[in-house]
Parts: C-alpha cells; structure tokens; sequence
C-alpha cells in the first residue's frame, strides 16, 4: 500500500507566545526613557533635527558667555541682563514646548556652572517659562514680535521675583526699596531691552528648518 506522506509539523504557537523577549541594551533603555519620559526624540536623530540642536546649542554658549563676560563689565542700566530667559523663550516658541522646557533646564545649568549667578532656583523659571509660552501662544495667541515681548516682559516679573528671594536669603540686612531700585528694576530693564536681538538672532537662526518645500527650492 502506499504509504501517507506526513503532514508537515508545525511549530506550536504557544511557544512563541510562551517566549520572553530579548533583553533591552543599555543603548535601546535610555532611548526608551528619553522618549516616553521626557518626550525627547530618539536617540538615532535624522540631520535636521542635528542640526536644530547644534543650532541651539551653539546659540545658548554664545549668550552665556556674553553675559559673564561683556556684560558682567558694560551694564545696561546699571545691571547684568538675563539672557537666558529670552533665549529660552525664543527656543520654545519656535520649535515648540518640549523643546523650550528641556531648554530651560540645559541653560538654568550652564548658567550657574558659569558662576553667572549663585541663585539655584533658575530651572524652576526657565522650564515653565519655555513650555508655558508656546503653550499658551498655541491656544490663544499668535506668534508674533509683540507676543514674544510680552512674554519676556512677564517672565521677567518671575526673574525679579526669584532675585528678591535669593536676596532675602543671602542678605542679613534686607532692605526692600534699596533692592528694588539698585537691583531688581535695573537687572529687569536690561533683560527686556536686551530680549529683542536674542529673540532676532533665534528667529533667524532656526527659520531655515521651517521653510516650506518651494521656499528651499526657490532659496537653492
């Protein structure tokens, strides 16, 4: 008799539900965690997005050193501005909300490691300040020159704030209208004054990557 061939086996399923995924590397764990936890891009980032950080980054040790260095000598109003404040404004506002708190917080640290300032509650006014300002210019505004000024203007108010704090807790002797007049109100009219090249230099410096597809051909 001829003989039935076999069927040929199959590999059960169950096994392959029943096995455990390969571990994670090092590499694929960090990127996992820059992504899901603080919504930053992956780790394998394509040229533009090298480019914007190169950018921002570049801009951000440009800024820092201008104001430990030029201005820490030649005062506006008698004051060091805070060019940090408007340089994370103008990053957020660009390129969005996560890209002005995570900017926030990487120019609150360079800053202070500058000996720039010995106040260490900078992060706490960067970062909202960088997501804050895009978020609400998303939902109610537009992004426009005056906008951008208001902005600053305000968050200004926040870095007055955070100077009266640290003065109150570094200085024995508080005495509040001295502070007011020879520290708060002249450190805030240099910032703002000061706020519109930064917020230029960001503008242009960043406008390329929004170009639409004719204007980069028209531009080539």
């Amino acid at each position: 008799m001829k003989q039935l061939s076999k069927p040929t086996e199959r590999p059960d399923a169950s096994v392959h539900r029943r096995q455990r995924p390969l571990p994670l590397s090092a590499r694929d764990r960090i990127s996992l965690f820059l992504r899901q936890v603080l919504h930053l891009p992956t780790l394998r980032p394509d040229g533009e997005l090298i480019g914007k950080m190169a950018i921002c980054a570049a801009l951000t040790i440009l800024f820092a050193l201008l104001q430990t260095t030029i201005f820490a000598r030649f005062r506006p109003f008698g004051a060091i501005p805070d060019l940090m404040l408007p340089l994370v404004i103008a990053i957020g506002m660009t390129e969005g909300e996560k890209w002005g708190a995570t900017w926030g917080l990487i120019s609150a640290f360079i800053i202070e490691s500058l000996g720039a300032t010995g106040i260490s509650l900078l992060p706490l006014l960067y970062m909202p300040a960088g997501f804050l300002c895009p978020v609400v210019t998303g939902l109610y505004l537009t992004d426009t020159p005056p906008v951008r000024l208001i902005f600053t203007a305000v968050s200004g108010l926040g870095r007055a704030l955070v100077t009266l704090l640290h003065l109150a807790l570094t200085v024995q002797q508080f005495e509040l209208p001295l502070f007011l007049s020879a520290i708060v109100f002249p450190e805030y009219a240099s910032t703002f004054v000061m706020a519109l090249p930064v917020h230029l230099l960001v503008h242009f410096s960043l406008r390329p990557f929004h170009k639409s597809r004719s204007e980069r051909v028209t531009t080539l």
